[in-house]
C-alpha cells in the first residue's frame, strides 16, 4: 500500500487525496503522470541496425572468451566494491 502513497506523493497528492480516489483514476492519473514525465521513445533498432551495433560492440570489447565483472559487498547499508574478477570463457 506504502507504493500507491508514494506515487501518488510523486503526482502532488497528499494522503487523503489518495484515499478519496477511486483505484480506477488513481491508476489513470499515474499513467497519465507517467507519461507526460518520461522521455519519448524513439522507435526500436531496426534488425540492421542491432547487427551493426552488436558487431560495433564486439569490436571494442575485450579479446574473444576474456569476461570480467565487478563484484560487490553489501555492509548493511550500501554495496561496497570489491574488485574486479576475470575469467575465461569457454
Amino acid at each position: 500500500m506504502s507504493r500507491i502513497y508514494a506515487a501518488g506523493a510523486a503526482m502532488g497528492w497528499s494522503a487523503d487525496e489518495v484515499d478519496r480516489t477511486s483505484m480506477w483514476k488513481f491508476w489513470s492519473a499515474w499513467h497519465g503522470f507517467v507519461r507526460a514525465n518520461s522521455p519519448a521513445q524513439p522507435g526500436k533498432l531496426t534488425e540492421a541496425q542491432k547487427d551493426e551495433l552488436w558487431a560495433d560492440i564486439e569490436a571494442i570489447d575485450a579479446p574473444i572468451g576474456l569476461l570480467s565483472t565487478q563484484t560487490y559487498s553489501w555492509d548493511g547499508r550500501r554495496f561496497a566494491v570489491m574488485g574486479l574478477v576475470k575469467f575465461q570463457a569457454q
